[in-house]
């Protein structure tokens, strides 16, 4: 296997081991929203402005969830696009060995048809790779986007929280610690798989 069908496989494999780390905390952020929901009944009208900044806290989460399983469902297409072209590639290095050893042989000319066609599909691989990153760099920077509104979020729940009963408000401060910092994980592992990409491009 060469390098680049290598780095193919481990690219793959890492965003993938990423993303289902960013959805288990786009999870847990599902889970931040409930409770700041109830919280934010149970203050009553001193934190009725925190309610609708939970709908978009769930909203956040469910996008990342989709995001996050449409992006590890690119990753093991273009894994699978690797092991294609690796074999189409091992194909044709030994239809050339074949033709190199063979090429005074008279019938030599019946495997042009195979050899062809297999580099046919290699060029189509090929073609396929380069669209298949090119749908994980966009699936990547739209969820990256989506993650910028989160630290809005958290200054906006901050500013609420700040208004509601003091019984209430470490809860509420607590649950936009949780929206920034859950934003930030999932910041990191969306960079890294990032950087992946492009190292391939």
């Amino acid at each position: 296997m060469s390098e680049t069908q290598y780095n193919y496989f481990v690219a793959a494999a890492v965003i993938a081991a990423k993303l289902d780390r960013a959805t288990k905390v786009a999870q847990q952020l599902s889970l931040t929203a409930s409770n700041a929901r109830a919280v934010a009944l149970r203050a009553g009208e001193g934190a009725a402005g925190f309610r609708p900044l939970t709908d978009f806290i769930d909203r956040l989460a469910d996008v990342t969830v989709k995001s996050s399983k449409q992006i590890n469902f690119l990753a093991a297409s273009l894994s699978k696009t690797a092991a294609e072209k690796f074999r189409a590639d091992s194909a044709i290095s030994r239809f050339n060995t074949v033709y190199q050893r063979a090429k005074d042989s008279e019938n030599i000319s019946s495997l042009d048809n195979n050899f062809n066609r297999t580099k046919q599909h290699q060029s189509q691989l090929i073609l396929m790779f380069q669209k298949q990153i090119k749908q994980l760099i966009d699936e990547l920077d739209e969820l990256s986007g989506e993650l910028r509104t989160a630290v809005i979020l958290a200054t906006l729940s901050r500013v609420e929280a700040s208004q509601a009963g003091v019984a209430y408000q470490e809860s509420l401060h607590n649950v936009a610690n949780n929206v920034e910092s859950a934003a930030s994980i999932i910041k990191k592992h969306i960079q890294s798989s990032q950087q992946l990409v492009s190292s391939l491009v």
